[in-house]
Order: structure tokens, then C-alpha cells, then sequence
């Protein structure tokens, strides 16, 4: 015995560490030593996933067991992910009693929740901390995308089977706002593809967010509204249709992800056959070229859009404040493309009117404007239409005696000999700085109340 020195023990001299059973569990699972029909389709398999604190304790002895027992690698490729740590950076352990119980978090946000927070937040070889904070954005995630296929649900024919039709990019019924997303789907499938054959699965997982939280949900769903509820049959079956089939293909992009929501879904659409079964989107490479032009139009509206909104919210302009705009291009396929999606831009930003002229209109621009730049192409709203110089002033006028106020105050404490004598000489440096500040502040509302009194 290497420790009492005592000559009447001997060390075993056929024992293997759990390891190495552990190693064989890649055949040993599917029937091995027999030859068994799960033997034969399932072994090898192609990925294994696991955490880099077992490479040498498992990876290896399942690489070595397999070649041993069976002849051949139990798996081509190997993904090393990270661990998960606590919410202060910890690793889980018993002895600091900090441990995550998953069957708690799935009761509490849901399977998919979990699984989704896990990958996006993980990148390969870097650990990660859980947190419910960021488990609770991917429930809320799942709630948006349920709310956003209910809404697809209730506005479907039920008799007419929309559900199951493909759409084609090169169908006339189609608008400009229904090229663009089956282009956007079409061109992002492709690109998580390529991710998620890279093992980049939480970009991939990234982009397939965007494009369902953002793209589909965020604004073809608003792009289409008007349509969806107007007048026009034959319009209201295409955008039914083109509804349908992007989430489609945005749910069978999902499901690697969260499966069990996706797949409840898939089951409300008119779908045969479950969606894990069901094929993965390809992609179209003539879709790109039907839908190009479309698509450039309806994301130039979208920067308008975005530029509006920027400026209503940078002049505190309420949301119900309808709006005048003038767009300025000399490119004149941007001054079609503006004037092709103006009806978008004037029912998303609360526009009474956008008016499109080249740079040599310079008579025609508001003086007083509140401007931005989207793709190049100059915006200019009017002050008048932002600001309510009424209840402008009005604010000024009651910001001005708060300031005078103020000024007042610090003025008589720093005119008080028995404050300056006793006070700290921080303290004193504070209280003038803030008297510094309420001038300035005071001066800046004088300055501004000075603009607003010959307006509105």
C-alpha cells in the first residue's frame, strides 16, 4: 500500500475510472454487442455537442471505445460550447448551493424559452451566465410570435385552404411589400443556413429573431393591414396567402430552436404532417432578381419611416400630430420609389402629405424645418406641424419661474455668511455649480421663448 506501506493488499489491477463505461455509450445504447437495426442506422452519428471541461474525461474515450469496439469515429464533428455559470459568473456546484433547477425554469417560462435563451446566449468555447431576466425575454419572444399567428389565424378563410398554396414571387396579384418579405425570407434562410452549418447556431438564432420580431412582425404585418381589412377580395386571398406562407417558413426556421411552439402552430395553419418532418426552406436564386426592385422600394420606405419618426421624437411632437413632409432627390428611381410607397409612409408616420422635388427646388422647402437624411434622400418636415407653440410657451413660461426660483434659492445660500463659514468647501463648490447651471438653463429658456413669441 503506497500509504501504510502494509504488504498484504494488492491494487486491483482491472479497474477503469466511469469514463470509460461512460465511453461506450455511443453503440452500447443501440443493442451493441448485437448487430441491431438502430445499431446499423444510427451509429456513426454526425455531431457531438458538448461542454470543454470533458474533452479528455469523455470526448476522447468515446473516440478511442469507438474505434476499438466498433471500428470507426462514433461521430464526425465536435462542437465545444462553453459552460453555463450562475448570474455572478460561478460555476454551478452543490458545495455553493447554486445550481439552476431547469424543471423549475421550464414550469415557470417554458421549454423553448430555456432552450432559446441557452443558445443565444452562447458562442463556442465561451461560457455564459443564466439569468431569468434573459429567460423571460425569450418567453415574451414566444408570446409575440403566438399573438402574431393568431392574428394570421383569425383572418384566414377557412374553406379556401390558404394554408397549404405556395406563393410565387411572379404572381401579378402581388404588391411591393409582398416581394420584399418573401425576398427577405428567402435571403436570410439562406444566410442561417450557412450559419447554422458553421455551428454558428446563435447567429443563426439571431437572424431568425430579427426576422420574425422585426420583418414579419414589426412591419409586413402593419405594411398589409390595410389590405387585409379593405374591400378588395382578390387582394385580401393574396395577402392571406403570402401571410400563411412566410410563417411558414419563418416557423420551420424556428423550430431547431423552439419546437414544441412551432409545432403547435404549424398544426393550427391547414398543414399535412408535422413540421419536424417537413422540408427546410431552400433557396430561390430567381426569387432575388423577381423581387429586387420591389424589395429596394419598400426598405427605402422603411428608412423614411424610421427618419419621421426620429424627428417626431427628437421634437417631443405627439404621435397623433399629423405630419407635412417634403422629400428632396435628384435620383429619379429614388423619387418613384418614394412617390410608388408614399401611401405606406403617410399611414405608418402620420403623414397628411409627402411631396417629392429635386434640389432645384429649393423654394418649395419650409424655412423652418426639422430635417434628416434616409438613403440619400432629404427630408424636411416644418417646424408648425412639430411643435404646439401655444403649449410651447405655456411650458417656457412655467419652466422660467421654476429656474427664477431656483436661482433665488442658491442665490440667498450663497449670500449666507454662516452657510459659506461652515459648510465644507465641496459642499460650497456643488451649490455654485448648480446655481452656474440653473443661469445657463434660464438663459436657454429665455433664448427659446424668444424664437416662439412672433409663432403660432
Amino acid at each position: 500500500c503506497p500509504i501504510c506501506g502494509g504488504g498484504a493488499f494488492r491494487r486491483d489491477e482491472d479497474v477503469l475510472d466511469t469514463w470509460f463505461s461512460s465511453a461506450l455509450w455511443p453503440f452500447s445504447t443501440l443493442g451493441w454487442p448485437e448487430n441491431t437495426p438502430d445499431l446499423s442506422y444510427f451509429y456513426p452519428t454526425s455531431t457531438l455537442v458538448t461542454g470543454y471541461d470533458i474533452i479528455f474525461f469523455w470526448v476522447v474515450r468515446m473516440v478511442v471505445a469507438g474505434l476499438e469496439c466498433m471500428g470507426e469515429s462514433p461521430f464526425a464533428h465536435v462542437l465545444v460550447h462553453g459552460l453555463v455559470r450562475d448570474s455572478a459568473g460561478r460555476k454551478m456546484s452543490k458545495s455553493l448551493d447554486n445550481g439552476v433547477d431547469p424543471l423549475r425554469v421550464i414550469d415557470a417560462y417554458g421549454a423553448d424559452a430555456l432552450r432559446f435563451m441557452l443558445v443565444s446566449g452562447s458562442s463556442p468555447g465561451n461560457d455564459m451566465r443564466y439569468s431569468d431576466e434573459k429567460t423571460e425575454s425569450a418567453r415574451n419572444f414566444a408570446n409575440k410570435l403566438w399573438n402574431a399567428a393568431r392574428f394570421v389565424i383569425m383572418n384566414l378563410d377557412e374553406e379556401s385552404g390558404e394554408g397549404r398554396s405556395p406563393v410565387s414571387g411572379a404572381e401579378e396579384s402581388l404588391r411591393p411589400e409582398d416581394r420584399w418579405i418573401l425576398s427577405k425570407v428567402n435571403e436570410t434562410a439562406a444566410e442561417i443556413t450557412r450559419n447554422m452549418e458553421k455551428f454558428e447556431l446563435s447567429l443563426a438564432l439571431q437572424k431568425i429573431y430579427e426576422l420574425i420580431r422585426e420583418v414579419y412582425c414589426d412591419w409586413y404585418i402593419e405594411l398589409v393591414k390595410e389590405r387585409l381589412y379593405g374591400d378588395d377580395k382578390a387582394q385580401k386571398r393574396t395577402v392571406r396567402r403570402v401571410l400563411v406562407g412566410v410563417l411558414s417558413d419563418l416557423l420551420r426556421l424556428l423550430h431547431p430552436y423552439m419546437p414544441f411552439i412551432t409545432e403547435e402552430i404549424w398544426g393550427y395553419l391547414n398543414k399535412e404532417g408535422k413540421l419536424i418532418t417537413d422540408r427546410w426552406p431552400v433557396y430561390d436564386a430567381e426569387l432575388r432578381a423577381i423581387c429586387a426592385e420591389d424589395a429596394a422600394q419598400i426598405e427605402l420606405g422603411m428608412e423614411i419611416i424610421r427618419s419621421i419618426r426620429n424627428i417626431r421624437a427628437e421634437a417631443d411632437a405627439p404621435p397623433t400630430r399629423r405630419l407635412t413632409v417634403t422629400a428632396v432627390t435628384d435620383d429619379p428611381r429614388k423619387a418613384a420609389a418614394v412617390a410608388a410607397v408614399s401611401g405606406h409612409i403617410e399611414r405608418l408616420a402620420n403623414v397628411a402629405s409627402i411631396a417629392v422635388i429635386g434640389s432645384g427646388g429649393e423654394g418649395r422647402i419650409p424655412e423652418q424645418a426639422a430635417s434628416a437624411i434616409a438613403d440619400g434622400v432629404e427630408l424636411y418636415v416644418p417646424l408648425d406641424d412639430l411643435i404646439d407653440y401655444r403649449a410651447e410657451r405655456e411650458r417656457l413660461t412655467k419652466e422660467a419661474a421654476r429656474l427664477d426660483d431656483e436661482i433665488r434659492r442658491l442665490n440667498g445660500k450663497l449670500s449666507n455668511e454662516g452657510f459659506l463659514s461652515k459648510a465644507p468647501a465641496a459642499i460650497v463648490v456643488a451649490e455654485r455649480e448648480k446655481l452656474a447651471k440653473a443661469e445657463d438653463n434660464r438663459a436657454k429658456v429665455s433664448a427659446r421663448a424668444e424664437t416662439m413669441r412672433d409663432r403660432g
